[in-house]
């Protein structure tokens, strides 16, 4: 079985920047400038992890530094963007892809308080992530979740792989749970359960992948 310390599951996720906000907008001109970006719409565009990071190395060394330098229990008080994304990087070990959206509403309020100093959340959505049973599960687990799956419907006959909505799965799970509760299968599919519920609002798109030998 397997317990979860930094997310390994997020391939490709959402952020969003504000234009009212110097930093924001100086890191949505760099990167609406940057060779590789695809616009995806006037306040929208989709960057790859890669250049993302390097563009904050380069043009945000200073900031970087003074995060260092701060240390986490001080810096979450007065945390920018760039705290948020090098937190994305620290912890986020497979991201790929960031999209990245402005929005330019004047009335939107970020600001939030935590032991009475004012700081911004930063809203993160993961959109797409794969989970390889077999990284997570022994042969003989991944033997049974996948004729579990295709009992629940998830996968067909001889099917290894399947492109699945958050939401879809877990709910599928919980029906199969609510008339098949033996131990072994409970103890598996709660771990399921367990792992994706941390992404359940952001319903992204799993590619689930129970055969061995996939190079995928």
């Amino acid at each position: 079985m397997f317990t979860q310390s930094k997310d390994t599951f997020s391939e490709i996720i959402d952020i969003t920047l504000y234009k009212y906000n110097s930093i924001d907008l100086k890191l949505w001109g760099l990167l609406k400038r940057h060779y590789s970006s695809k616009d995806l719409s006037a306040s929208s565009t989709l960057i790859s992890a890669d250049d993302f990071k390097n563009t904050i190395n380069q043009f945000f060394y200073d900031d970087l530094n003074r995060i260092d330098s701060i240390g986490e229990s001080l810096m979450h008080k007065e945390a920018t963007t760039i705290y948020f994304v090098k937190k994305v990087f620290d912890n986020m070990q497979n991201v790929r892809w960031f999209k990245v959206n402005l929005n330019k509403n004047m009335r939107y309020k970020r600001i939030v308080e935590i032991d009475q100093m004012k700081t911004i959340k930063f809203s993160i959505k993961t959109i797409r992530g794969t989970f390889r049973l077999f990284d997570h599960f022994n042969s003989h687990q991944v033997y049974v979740l996948n004729k579990l799956f295709i009992k629940m419907g998830i996968f067909n006959h001889e099917e290894y792989f399947k492109v699945v909505k958050t939401q879809d799965l877990l709910n599928k799970i919980d029906n199969f749970l609510n008339a098949n509760n033996t131990n072994e299968v409970f103890t598996l599919l709660n771990a399921i359960i367990q792992y994706f519920e941390f992404y359940e609002m952001d319903n992204p798109e799993i590619l689930l992948i129970t055969d061995t030998e996939s190079d995928i």
